[in-house]
């Protein structure tokens, strides 16, 4: 699996069973980091600006989460899951799949937001409440950057969420069976 680790106790996590494939091919590397650039690696690696543990990156085409039971619940009017990408600063892995991956959904339409997983990145949770990155990914569990969730409007994760990047030829098929997952559960109603 191709992450970058928020705890020392993170590399412990053992991945879900029954989905053997998937994480079989989430542990090769993710290719595109290694084809890019070094220019373009330094961009999203160790060269980000230190100043972006209190916000999105500089370098990220994607919204910075900041009012999150807002958000989701007007994505769910649209009939979409709010898509929340979990980052770390200087994670090359979460740069890539910004640049890869979730960009393009946001310009088809799709709510894709990211938040940095540290103390100093504040935002409201679901509750309308203050948080931060550090408190909401210990609430879902996350460990790993990246992580990407699918909410529904209350916050509960209505589509399989996603840990790690993969190989890319892949990785968008696991995105799309999240999302159609997520939809059909805010359509059904149990969003």
């Amino acid at each position: 699996m191709s992450a970058c680790a928020s705890t020392p106790a993170s590399s412990r996590a053992a991945p879900a069973r029954g989905d053997f494939a998937r994480w079989l091919l989430a542990g090769l590397l993710f290719a595109g980091a290694l084809a890019a650039p070094a220019g373009a690696r330094a961009a999203g690696g160790a060269g980000a600006r230190a100043d972006s543990a209190v916000g999105a990156s500089p370098d990220t085409p994607l919204p910075a989460a900041r009012r999150l039971g807002a958000e989701a619940r007007a994505a769910a009017a649209r009939g979409q899951p709010l898509v929340l990408m979990f980052s770390l600063p200087g994670c090359g892995y979460c740069e890539q799949l910004r640049r890869s991956t979730y960009r393009w959904l946001l310009r088809d339409g799709v709510p894709v937001e990211q938040l940095e997983m540290v103390p100093g990145y504040a935002l409201q949770g679901f509750d309308d409440r203050p948080t931060d990155g550090a408190a909401l990914a210990a609430r879902y569990g996350v460990r790993l950057a990246p992580t990407v969730l699918f909410l529904g409007p209350d916050g509960r994760e209505i589509g399989e969420r996603l840990v790690g990047a993969g190989v890319p030829d892949f990785y968008g098929a696991f995105v799309d069976r999240s999302l159609g997952q997520a939809r059909g559960r805010l359509k059904a109603g149990g969003g």
